[in-house]
């Protein structure tokens, strides 16, 4: 028999332990809940096999191998060290003759982005210097391009006017800066989980007024060709302005409506990449509303990619205007004459 001392400290003991461990069980509750709600809302990158992780920076872990070569950038899936957010890092694209001119158009795309801030637009986190080589940091958009999240069918026409224009918001605000995109197609544009849509890359944007601030010297990009989505003043080269990103916008809702190309449409109706003539506007208009598409949206969509940039809307707002408006059209529809 053991002393009645001995039994009463073994079960202040036992007590004790229990007490110590049901604690540890309770702070390591309130820890992973604390852990849920801090990481609640945050995007976490899409898991892939055979990603290797890299610190660079000492802030954020860059996963390899890339998510995508770009034209101009490598695109890298990866992570903020400090708050756990995913974001996308883009390096310059190497192993060419224009290595040069792909390091200055993502420094000029990290300098437009850093003062550009509205919803429409991928937000910027970061620019550094790593080991030689220039890294620009902006968020991670959780979705894909309204080219790849293209369905089987066309997009409902209330959908597409709707993107159009939160889009046209964005574009009047970046005009607003002094600033023009001047690659506005499907592959371009975001459609976030949420639904709303966000403009993303900016390697070919340009100072609206060519005030010189530019620092990438000659700009071979004078000349942007996209198959199917060409744009009159970029294609062939020379001076352009914000009509051109509004000419880009109307391409995309064509698209989205159709499935077709806009250059392809075009071409099939008459032997023309883009319509030089009211005529021929209105050529395409019948032609959208033969898909179903609603007068004042099929009219405002054949305004928008006239050849002649002055035969256009003349920004952003009176795009938008025209494509909400109860008329669905301008008062007074431009006349443009044929070229011979």
């Amino acid at each position: 028999m053991w002393p009645t001392d001995d039994i009463v400290l073994l079960m202040v003991l036992v007590y004790t332990v229990l007490i110590v461990a049901v604690a540890i069980l309770i702070a390591l509750r309130k820890r992973k809940s604390h852990s849920s709600r801090s990481n609640h809302g945050k995007t976490q990158i899409p898991a892939q096999a055979g990603n290797n992780i890299y610190v660079v920076n000492s802030r954020y872990e860059l996963m390899a191998p890339p998510h995508k070569q770009g034209g101009m950038a490598t695109i890298w899936f990866a992570r903020e060290r400090r708050t756990g957010r995913a974001c996308i890092i883009k390096t310059p694209r190497r192993g060419t003759t224009m290595d040069n001119v792909y390091l200055d158009k993502l420094m000029l795309e990290a300098s437009y982005l850093k003062r550009l801030k509205h919803t429409g637009i991928v937000k910027y986190v970061d620019n550094f210097y790593y080991k030689g080589e220039f890294h620009l940091v902006v968020e991670y958009v959780n979705g894909e391009t309204l080219m790849a999240s293209s369905p089987r069918t066309p997009f409902q026409e209330p959908q597409v006017v709707a993107w159009a224009c939160q889009l046209l918001d964005a574009l009047s605000y970046i005009h607003k800066a002094g600033v023009i995109h001047r690659d506005i197609n499907p592959k371009n544009i975001m459609l976030s989980s949420d639904g709303t849509v966000k403009l993303i890359d900016f390697g070919t944007a340009k100072n609206l007024n060519g005030s010189g601030k530019d620092k990438a010297g000659h700009d071979p990009f004078t000349k942007i060709t996209n198959k199917g989505f060409d744009i009159p003043e970029l294609f062939i080269g020379g001076d352009c302005d914000q009509r051109c990103d509004l000419f880009g916008l109307a391409q995309t809702c064509i698209y989205l409506l159709t499935l077709k190309q806009p250059n392809e449409i075009c071409l099939d109706l008459f032997k023309s990449n883009w319509p030089r003539s009211y005529a021929e506007a209105t050529a395409v208009a019948d032609y959208l509303i033969s898909c179903g598409i609603s007068k004042r949206t099929a009219k405002c969509l054949a305004q928008g990619i006239l050849f002649s940039a002055d035969h256009r809307f003349a920004d952003a707002q009176a795009f938008r205007a025209a494509l909400s408006s109860a008329d669905g059209y301008p008062v007074k529809s431009v006349e443009v004459k044929s070229r011979k």
